[in-house]
């Protein structure tokens, strides 16, 4: 995960397991891989007046943002079976001789690389989080 502090003082505390980013001690968990998508997902982080965290731009304090990358597809060719071209002869076979085969591509979702998560912070110097 990418770390950018944004200014200087106190940070959040922050703890990633697997896809899972944990802000001050369990007060709030985002599954980051459930918020991926086909473009870049960028999510506020803010604290209320109480210090309390949401996810939004609800709060009265900026304390992170983190940013997803979209999510990355493994492609794999397929070939069916070979079809008769429609400008066959009755035997399968082109004019020129070939046989028509349909290709398609299977498009699989390769899991979050959280190494291209980006996490920025800002201080949280005078107030406290709940």
């Amino acid at each position: 995960m990418n770390i950018i502090e944004m200014n200087d003082g106190r940070k959040v505390d922050y703890a990633l397991r697997k896809t899972k980013l944990t802000f001050a001690d369990g007060a709030l968990t985002i599954d980051l891989a459930r918020y991926q998508r086909d473009y870049t997902v960028t999510k506020d982080i803010m604290a209320d007046g109480d210090g309390n965290l949401l996810v939004g731009a609800n709060g009265r304090y900026y304390v992170a943002q983190v940013e997803i990358p979209p999510i990355e597809y493994e492609e794999t060719v397929v070939e069916a079976e070979p079809m008769p071209a429609a400008e066959s002869d009755g035997d399968g076979e082109n004019q020129d001789g070939g046989t028509e085969t349909r290709t398609t591509v299977e498009r699989t979702a390769k899991p979050l690389n959280t190494d291209e998560v980006t996490l920025r912070l800002w201080s949280v110097a005078g107030f406290d989080i709940y």
